[in-house]
C-alpha cells in the first residue's frame, strides 16, 4: 500500500508512547508524507524518563530533557512537528483530552493493544477515547511485531529517501539505541539486530 492509499487525503497525527515510537512504527511513513504536502504532526505521551532507572547519572529530569531532545531531532529529521504531553512513563493519562491536536478530517494513529507494554496499550485506549466521526483511527505495532499474536495488517511502501531518513531519524534516539547511559547495566538498550528489523522491513499499520 502506497502513503496516498493509506491517507486517501486525510492528514496525519501520530500518537507515540515513548520518544522513538514514532520513528520505529511510522518514520518512512511520516517522511513520505510530509514531503507529499500532507499536514502531519507527532504526539508523544510520556517523558521516557524510567528507560534507565538504577543511573545515577541520568536520573528521571535530566533524561526526560534528553529524551526530548532526541525527539525534537529526529521529528526534524523526518519534517514534522511534535507536541509534548510529558506523562511519566507507566503513568499514561488515557482520559487526558488531545483532541484540539487532532485536525479534522486526520487519521491518528496509535499504538497497537496487542503489544505488551502497559504505555502501547494505554495510548492504543487513549487514541481510541479520541475517535470521532470525522477521524479515521488505525494503530502500529512495536513489540508486538516480535510475539505471535496476529491482526489483520497492511504494509506501506516507502520510498528510498523515507528509509534514509528513518535511518537517521533513529540515530537521533542514542540514549535508547546505544550505551550512551553506562552506569545502569539493566537500562534499556534496543538491540542492534532489533534496531536493523525496524529499518529494513515494511511498516505495518493494522486497522481497528
Amino acid at each position: 500500500m502506497t502513503v496516498a492509499d493509506l491517507l486517501d487525503g486525510r492528514s496525519l497525527v501520530v500518537l507515540a508512547p515513548h520518544p522513538d515510537d514514532e520513528t520505529l512504527g511510522c518514520g518512512a511513513l511520516l517522511f513520505d508524507a510530509a514531503a507529499a504536502g500532507v499536514c502531519c504532526s507527532v504526539i508523544c505521551v510520556t517523558d521516557g524518563s524510567r528507560s534507565h532507572p538504577k543511573s545515577r547519572t541520568w536520573p528521571p529530569d535530566r533524561l526526560a530533557r534528553q529524551r526530548r531532545a532526541e525527539l525534537e531531532a529526529a521529528v526534524a529529521v523526518l519534517g514534522v512537528p511534535m507536541h509534548w504531553l510529558g506523562h511519566r512513563d507507566c503513568e499514561v493519562q488515557t482520559d487526558a483530552d488531545i483532541s484540539d491536536l487532532i485536525p479534522k478530517g486526520s487519521l491518528l494513529l496509535a499504538t497497537w493493544e496487542g503489544d505488551p507494554h502497559v504505555d502501547h496499550q494505554s495510548v492504543a485506549r487513549l487514541g481510541r477515547r479520541m475517535a470521532r466521526p470525522d477521524v479515521a483511527l488505525a494503530f502500529y505495532p512495536i513489540w508486538g511485531r516480535f510475539t505471535e499474536r496476529t491482526a489483520s495488517a497492511r504494509t506501506i511502501t516507502a520510498s528510498e529517501p523515507a528509509r534514509l531518513a528513518k535511518r537517521q531519524a533513529l540515530a537521533c534516539h542514542f540514549s535508547q539505541m546505544t550505551r550512551l547511559i553506562d552506569d545502569d547495566p539493566d537500562g534499556f538498550v534496543m538491540e542492534a539486530w532489533r534496531q536493523e528489523h525496524f529499518l529494513d522491513h515494511p511498516e505495518i499499520i493494522i486497522a481497528p
